[in-house]
């Protein structure tokens, strides 16, 4: 999944926190006199920060149309946010009318600067062919650059076209590596990348106690699917006694929390429902699973959007959960097999830094098969 690109609202209030580390202007008091009279002399960071509060109302009247002018004035004067930001109102329609070329040609002009805000959009265009052809190549390239200048979520969606092989050679121990840079830098859907290669063994070595540590950093987030996440690693895994029913039971709980929040209503998904059910069976209650598991496939059965041969694969998964569960038996994931050859990063200290032992407990296998919901 390619992670989103920024909306005008995070581009507005984070573009100076993000590329200066300093607070954001946005947010501090403005003479407003002062701040239109050097806009006037033609002063292009003062257009720009004029141009930002009046599109957004922040210390001066709002007035779009005027806001994006200011703006514009500053993006002809090779202004690199101002830029990105006339990318931004174009793609949205924002004081503008919505005109994706438009937008595309603004984060090229930016990108081509080296401006990895606007390469990380340009390339998202690409990605999905957006006000520009198709190409997932060219996306690939502008992820990239975005990538070496350390953003994390460029780091995310390079990995991602690197562990797929969309638009490049495909490369899962490249794209391991460039999860574990986003990672590094808390980006939660590289933890959950690079937590799920790990505990499949694609372009790392099988390591549970890695992925399970990656899964638990990416849970402290807000973010419901990482809690879902380590609820069925901790339900699940392979590795017996790396499970924990209680804690996954408080996490799967969390995560449908969580979830209906962000929604604003009672949403509960069918995979974090199935969750809950392995949660509940790993905690010997049984009973509670079979309710749990029959209520997902309810819900899967109401997902009009989901193609049909998906349907019946998850159809068949949750079935055979729930057959255990009856039996008063919970599930765990079979060994994976691993990817031949795959070699360790020995700049992951992500087992230092949680305080955990670098060797693995010896390995117990459940016989049960079937796939899982990890993500």
């Amino acid at each position: 999944m390619i992670p989103k690109r920024f909306t005008l609202l995070t581009a507005v209030l984070s573009v100076f926190t993000i590329l200066t580390g300093g607070p954001s202007l946005l947010a501090q008091r403005v003479d407003a006199e002062e701040l239109k009279t050097w806009a006037d002399r033609g002063d292009a960071d003062a257009q720009f920060e004029l141009g930002l509060r009046m599109i957004t109302g922040e210390g001066v009247a709002k007035n779009l149309t005027e806001g994006v002018k200011s703006v514009e004035k500053a993006a002809k004067q090779k202004h690199l946010r101002a830029q990105h930001i006339m990318g931004t109102l174009y793609e949205d329609g924002v004081g503008v009318k919505k005109d994706l070329a438009k937008a595309a040609e603004w984060y090229r002009v930016s990108a081509d600067l080296g401006f990895a805000l606007s390469q990380h959009s340009l390339a998202a265009m690409y990605e999905e062919g957006r006000g520009v052809k198709q190409d997932g190549a060219k996306a690939a390239e502008w992820f990239k650059k975005a990538a070496e200048q350390g953003n994390p979520p460029s780091q995310t969606a390079y990995a991602s076209k690197l562990e797929r092989g969309d638009g490049l050679p495909k490369s899962t121990a490249k794209a391991a590596l460039w999860y574990l840079k986003a990672a590094q830098q808390d980006f939660v859907p590289a933890m959950t990348r690079l937590a799920n290669m790990y505990y499949t063994g694609q372009g790392v070595p099988v390591d549970y106690r890695r992925a399970g540590a990656w899964y638990r950093r990416a849970a402290r987030s807000e973010d419901p699917w990482a809690a879902n996440n380590l609820a069925w690693f901790l339900s699940t895994c392979p590795e017996d006694n790396l499970h924990n029913g209680e804690t996954a039971v408080l996490l799967a709980r969390r995560a449908l929390k969580l979830v209906a929040e962000l929604a604003q209503s009672d949403e509960q998904p069918y995979e974090m429902i199935d969750t809950m059910a392995a949660a509940l069976a790993r905690n010997g209650e049984f009973k509670e699973a079979e309710l749990w598991q029959q209520r997902s496939l309810a819900l899967l059965q109401e997902d009009a959007d989901l193609p049909e041969d998906d349907r019946k694969k998850l159809k068949n998964e949750f079935e055979t959960r729930l057959t255990l569960y009856r039996k008063a038996v919970p599930f765990a994931e079979p060994e994976p097999e691993g990817e031949t050859g795959a070699e360790p990063l020995p700049q992951d200290t992500i087992l230092q830094e949680e305080g955990l032992p670098e060797s693995a407990p010896k390995k117990k296998t459940l016989p049960k098969k079937s796939q899982g919901t990890v993500v």
